[in-house]
């Protein structure tokens, strides 16, 4: 299973992807994993182009984390890019909830 946990506090965005979905192959690729990667490949892209305060990032194989202050510079564009990215995360989820499992530990609320 992937797990995707989201964390924001009055400091900083946070983002951890970890696991393997494990949602069965065709033609020797397993398309959730694929779709997870993806989103991350995406997300990692998208924030990198910005002006971040305290911007963090690492990831390898079945793994990422994300991290950047949630005041200053581009904060506001970077929440952006995080909300649209769980997004994806919670369609996945509803496909394959087997297989995805999105965790949102917030002192805000977002509508995903």
């Amino acid at each position: 299973m992937t797990e995707i946990v989201y964390e924001k506090d009055k400091e900083f965005y946070e983002l951890c992807v970890f696991g393997h979905c494990n949602a069965g192959r065709i033609n020797g690729m397993d398309l959730c994993c694929c779709a997870v990667s993806m989103l991350v490949y995406t997300m990692l892209e998208s924030l990198r182009k910005l002006n971040l305060k305290n911007f963090r990032h690492s990831y390898g194989g079945g793994w990422c984390h994300v991290k950047f202050s949630s005041a200053g510079g581009d904060s506001d564009k970077g929440k952006c890019i995080l909300e649209t990215i769980l997004n994806g995360f919670s369609l996945l989820q509803k496909r394959y909830p087997a297989n995805v499992k999105v965790i949102l530990k917030e002192n805000e609320v977002i509508n995903i």
